[in-house]
């Protein structure tokens, strides 16, 4: 697969022809489906656009996108003033009291409300340990109907055992596609070289402008050199990215980093400012999702209002400190919100692998890391599924402002904000793929050990999401105008996928360990009455029902080893059993891993134990 990449020579290993100019090589690079992972090149302005100029040598200054024609662009190249680290005392912040807003917003109100909310917080919990311990008490008391539960479980985990690993492949050929698209080029041969036989509704490619929002908190400045690099390498990043470094005040040394960032990259975008988030704003839960919704506000203010872009054609995108986007992402991503008619009503999502370290990160824990890409893949290929926005995705500024933008007290901010959009804009929201591939690190701490203690720590946080239950559930009942079945679609596929993150291993997994043990109950102690109950028949059909599920997990497998960036050179060759031998560890991994930390989430919201962001180390 070395003919995907496109790399400057030295440069692990790859090589191009000394005869392409900067242009060409980046549009070569650009085309390969791996271009999130090439190593960042240093910026190569060549010739400026007129903004850029400005006479007796004094950088250009912002301008109004309503100014006089003769103005030009608009355009940031060092502005002289303190204009990029952005400070509005008076911009209006509704949410000064926020645990107020969201009493209010729940409508916890009285007791009996409080009781209904601790309720809900339980629910999840709840559903997951009676799938559980079904093991245990329903060999004693049923059975029969334990056996036809656990071998209807085993026929639906082997259907989407296989339709993953068929979507998988579908997604593994689709990205290597969409990678080579001219995004440019396909907007004007659907809207003007070929003109529509009907009025459509498509914006000008020119219009569009996209604000992406980067929140951190004390990430190195090396870590953020590469994504915002890595950002800079856009083919519409001087024409069309406005860029927000969303700083907390808790990191005193962030400003310091804005600034040497800014100085190296403030050319490669259209605009690069820094907002800092305030600490003590009563009410707030500290993380990234009030750290955008400060940072969304502030550039609302700047952009839009003093500026006097349209909200109308501005995109917003969430990102982590550590994203790395495809060059072709904002390309794709401004023709797919231009030509969209319900553009308003849509996130767009890029399938994420945990690639950008994989070949530091210590061999059991890549797994996960694996298997989790693949799976995003997989799942955004589906026609017929219910998706979620998942740590990087955009949408339009438009619905970002009518909703408020992101709520400030909340931990898990992605599908959080999805279902706030979901619910308060009447069930329209939904999300549309972008198949270009975007990449963030797996977690590697400073230590070998505390790597494993500060994954489990970022899983728990991950499976946090199940506090969006009793949000869901609440919203569903507030809005009957919003369709029954699609309230409930929503709804289900949320409480779903959290309580199976919990229990799946021990109904697959755990059934798979009884089987080794020798019989139904082995390692819990129930063999003697459970061996008489459970019928002889059920290890067998239930080892013959699983059994095809080698054959996606293999495909996986063999994706990721072809999906992953090239082998760095200090990666020894020796080491490759390992990558095919850390497979035996999924099943003490996935437990300690995945459904472990999900069961730690869902216990601490059922006893009423919140959870704080915490940043993961990054080594």
């Amino acid at each position: 697969m070395d003919d995907l990449f496109s790399l400057q020579k030295g440069m692990q290993g790859g090589a191009i022809p000394a005869t392409r100019s900067p242009k060409a090589r980046a549009r070569a690079a650009a085309s390969s489906f791996r271009a999130a992972w090439t190593p960042v090149q240093t910026p190569d302005y060549g010739e400026l656009p007129e903004p850029h100029h400005s006479g007796g040598g004094v950088p250009a200054m912002l301008r109004r996108a309503d100014a006089a024609p003769s103005a030009g662009r608009v355009a940031v190249l060092n502005p002289p003033r303190s204009l990029p680290l952005l400070d509005l005392p008076h911009l209006p912040q509704p949410v000064v009291d926020a645990a107020t807003a969201v009493r209010q917003r729940m409508h916890v109100t009285t007791t009996w409300d409080r009781v209904l909310q601790r309720g809900l917080e339980a629910l999840p919990f709840t559903l997951a340990a009676a799938l559980i311990s079904t093991m245990v008490w329903g060999a004693y008391f049923l059975p029969i109907p334990l056996v036809i539960m656990l071998l209807g479980f085993d026929l639906y985990w082997a259907w989407r055992s296989i339709n993953n690993g068929i979507h998988a492949y579908r997604g593994y050929r689709a990205i290597h596609a969409t990678a080579r698209i001219d995004w440019k080029q396909k907007y004007d041969a659907e809207t003007v070289l070929i003109p529509p036989v009907n009025e459509r509704d498509v914006l000008a490619w020119d219009d569009v402008r996209h604000l992406v929002i980067i929140p951190t908190y004390k990430e190195s400045i090396e870590k953020l050199r590469a994504t915002i690099g890595k950002l800079a390498e856009s083919e519409v990043a001087r024409e069309k990215l406005l860029v927000v470094l969303a700083m907390e005040a808790a990191d005193a040394e962030a400003p310091e980093r804005f600034l040497q960032l800014r100085t190296e990259f403030g050319r490669s975008f259209l605009a690069f400012v820094g907002t800092t988030h305030p600490s003590d704003i009563a009410g707030e839960v500290r993380g990234k999702s009030s750290n955008e919704a400060w940072a969304a506000k502030q550039a609302k203010a700047l952009f839009c209002d003093e500026m006097g872009f349209s909200l109308n054609h501005l995109t917003i995108t969430s990102c982590d400190a550590d994203t790395l986007f495809h060059p072709r992402y904002f390309s794709a991503l401004t023709y797919y919100f231009a030509a969209n008619p319900k553009r308003y009503r849509t996130f767009w999502q890029g399938p994420i692998f945990y690639y950008n370290n994989v070949w530091d990160v210590p061999a059991p824990l890549r797994i996960q890391n694996s298997l989790g890409g693949i799976n995003h893949l997989a799942k955004l290929m589906r026609k017929y599924t219910v998706l979620f926005p998942q740590s990087t995705y955009s949408l339009s500024m438009r619905m970002c402002y009518e909703v408020g933008y992101w709520d400030v007290d909340v931990v898990p901010e992605d599908w959080h904000m999805f279902l706030k959009c979901f619910f308060e804009l009447k069930g329209e929201p939904d999300v549309q793929p972008i198949l270009l591939p975007v990449g963030n690190d797996g977690v590697r701490a400073h230590s070998y050990t505390r790597t494993y203690w500060e994954h489990y720590q970022q899983a728990r946080r991950h499976a946090w999401g199940c506090s969006d239950i009793p949000y869901a559930i609440r919203q569903f009942v507030r809005h009957p105008e919003i369709p029954f079945l699609k309230r409930l679609r929503r709804t289900w596929s949320l409480t779903e996928n959290h309580v199976l993150w919990s229990s799946q291993w021990f109904l697959i997994t755990g059934v798979a360990a009884n089987m080794s043990a020798g019989a139904w109950g082995g390692f819990l102690g129930l063999h003697p009455f459970a061996s008489d109950n459970i019928p002889e028949w059920f290890l067998t059909a239930s080892h013959y029902i699983l059994m095809p599920c080698m054959i996606p997990l293999i495909v996986m497998i063999g994706l990721d080893m072809m999906m992953r960036p090239t082998r760095p050179r200090h990666w020894k060759m020796w080491l490759y059993p390992v990558q095919f031998a850390q497979w035996l560890l999924m099943a003490p991994i996935t437990l300690f891993f995945t459904a472990m930390p999900a069961l730690d989430a869902q216990v601490r919201l059922a006893l009423g134990r919140r959870l704080e962001y915490k940043v993961t180390e990054k080594a």
